[in-house]
């Protein structure tokens, strides 16, 4: 097991952060797996010495520059922010001088530092500083005992906020799911509204006050594209989803402040790292402040995310908006920090029943007989903000989980297309649970890309709840993944942590077995389609080179080059050599960004000499 995971197991969007973690090229170059271009190892051209006398030596190793599969080197050089060098050992004495910090690999693994496609910093973070934290329980009466201890002990609290309850918990044997109850919570704190989002932070349980702050009674009707869960007598029971979910929350006082987020942003950074981690697509609900917060700690040196920060179109937002905070995030973008994406909803979630299926869901999902689920905008709506954020430049980045929302989704994409003429868009679509053969086929001739969710790929509990909603078919057949690359879509690695974690090693496992990574699971009955695994090398292309692509880095990072920024990471073993299911056991033994170290294990053994000088090992 991962040393992230020695404490507590996790599941799929079931977020513990384990005991260490506290502790510690355009359409070439194979992103779809096709090889561009010379080896760079032979025929690199490094800077000269004299220029570039390096900050790093790493030598003795595995480096995959991810330039293509067989494209390998054994030593790397970083001055400054830059990799000077890649090549054999022979040529990397010439980049050692006096200050020159050397490392013996060893043999151990290189590559591009890990990014994520799809990620909300700072994660749990905030939640576990300052608000009600859930994580690593289960059940109900779990629940109800960690709230009731954080409201005893925050009595002056004018609102209470926390995260994440599992819908599962309240599955019924016959497949329904009534989901938790506002009197639980009343009993709790009748005076003052209580939200607790649930793990997808698609549904929140509430109490009465919250409800009755937010103007919602048994006559309220369900709004478009949500859910107000109801008792036997027509009444909200506490449970509203997506858009429900979004009344209510409006009416949640903010108490969120920069300095919280910096203070939580500075824990993340440093799980992230720990991970190997060095990029993240950062999806966003703040506004302009946050940017402004990423920049100070940029500024002051202490950025180790490169990171694309992508802020959400709300139903509360106006287009104007919107574009107007993504043109001020473009004025003020660096090497670090870029942005011009903007993410849009189509639709919710399967196992709240919101994602938008082209066939109903079963009637044991208790959401009648014809229930398909309903967009968060209606088609019409969706595709003119889609055309106009196009028409703008700007990359658009789409919440699609049903199958009926992949498909309007590129219906939007192909409209934007023959309205506004092809460019190198590289719109994406984020989940993709469930695809049609057809419209994989759409998708890759639009070239959109796919980030997906690879920890969601095994048969975990929430999959049950899946199979009672849509059943055993629809629900087994989600992430076809080989067929989706096959096809010529780019596949980037995106956990939407903190839904779901994002230890990269672990997600890399489930896309090559299917199975759970974590030993309590694996070998059961958790494997999901087992035919739709990719390889070692997929998988890595998917959480290094790919996600560069993605968020329009590829010139600068994602594969191992002259030139580009030192964003590595180095682990003890060779994972593309190793047991499939022995990779969630290997260890990040450096982290590099930007050409700094900002994560070193404590297991590995290392050389290290300064200037030449003498050498000492150590464990």
């Amino acid at each position: 097991m991962s040393a992230p995971h020695v404490e507590q197991l996790l599941s799929r969007r079931h977020f513990v952060i384990g005991s260490s973690a506290l502790a510690a090229a355009a359409f070439s170059g194979g992103l779809w797996g096709c090889a561009s271009g010379e080896p760079l190892g032979s025929t690199g051209t490094p800077v000269s010495p004299e220029q570039s006398i390096a900050d790093i030596v790493l030598y003795n190793g595995h480096v995959q520059t991810m330039v293509s599969e067989g494209d390998v080197a054994s030593a790397v050089a970083i001055a400054g922010n830059k990799i000077v060098y890649v090549g054999d050992d022979s040529g990397i004495d010439a980049f050692v001088g006096d200050t020159t910090q050397v490392i013996d690999l060893d043999g151990k693994f290189v590559s591009p530092g890990f990014m994520d496609g799809h990620i909300h910093a700072p994660g749990n973070w905030y939640t576990s500083l300052y608000q009600i934290d859930l994580t690593g329980l289960s059940t109900n009466e779990e629940y109800l005992e960690a709230i009731r201890s954080f409201v005893e002990a925050h009595p002056d609290e004018e609102a209470y906020i926390g995260t994440p309850f599992m819908l599962n918990a309240y599955q019924l044997p016959d497949g329904s799911n009534p989901g938790p109850k506002k009197e639980d919570l009343d009993a709790i704190c009748p005076d003052k509204p209580m939200l607790i989002h649930d793990v997808s932070y698609h549904a929140a349980w509430v109490n009465s006050k919250a409800l009755e702050l937010a103007g919602v009674t048994a006559d309220t009707p369900d709004p478009e594209g949500g859910l107000f869960y109801r008792n036997e007598k027509g009444e909200p029971s506490g449970c509203v989803s997506d858009a429900a979910k979004g009344i209510v929350f409006a009416i949640m006082p903010d108490t969120m402040t920069n300095d919280k987020l910096e203070e939580a942003l500075y824990k993340f950074m440093e799980e992230a790292n720990s991970y190997g981690v060095t990029g993240i697509t950062n999806i966003t609900q703040g506004g302009f402040d946050v940017i402004d917060m990423y920049h100070k700690v940029e500024r002051e040196g202490n950025l180790t995310l490169r990171m694309r920060v992508v802020p959400t179109m709300k139903e509360t937002f106006t287009y104007d908006e919107v574009l107007s905070t993504i043109k001020s995030y473009n004025d003020s973008a660096t090497d670090m920090i870029s942005s011009n994406t903007v993410k849009i909803y189509y639709d919710g979630v399967t196992e709240s029943g919101t994602a938008v299926m082209q066939q109903p869901y079963l009637e044991s999902a208790g959401l009648g007989k014809h229930w398909c689920g309903t967009p968060v905008w209606p088609q019409e709506d969706f595709a003119r903000l889609v055309h106009d954020f196009d028409a703008e430049g700007v990359q658009v980045h789409v919440h699609a989980i049903g199958d009926g929302a992949v498909r309007g989704t590129l219906d939007a994409y192909e409209e934007a297309r023959a309205a506004n003429g092809e460019r190198d868009a590289r719109h994406t679509i984020t989940h993709v649970c469930a695809i049609t053969d057809e419209d994989i086929q759409r998708m890759a001739d639009l070239n959109v890309v796919g980030a997906l969710q690879f920890l969601w790929m095994y048969g975990d509990a929430l999959c049950d709840l899946e199979r009672a909603y849509i059943g055993d078919e629809r629900a087994l057949a989600m992430y076809p993944v080989k067929k989706m690359r096959d096809a010529g879509i780019a596949i980037t690695g995106a956990s939407d942590a903190p839904v779901t974690p994002f230890v990269v090693l672990d997600e890399i496992e489930v896309g090559i077995t299917r199975n759970s990574p974590y030993p309590e699971e694996e070998d059961t009955d958790m494997t999901r389609w087992p035919e739709q695994g990719l390889t070692a090398y997929q998988m890595l292309e998917a959480y290094t080179k790919n996600v560069a692509y993605q968020n329009f880095m590829d010139d600068i990072i994602g594969t191992v080059e002259v030139g580009k920024f030192a964003d590595l990471v180095v682990l003890d073993t060779n994972i593309l050599e190793a047991d499939a299911k022995a990779i969630s056991d290997t260890r990040v033994v450096y982290t590099i960004s930007d050409g700094r170290i900002v994560y070193e294990g404590w297991s590995q053994v290392r050389t290290v000499r300064l200037g030449g000088g003498c050498s000492t090992r150590r464990r």
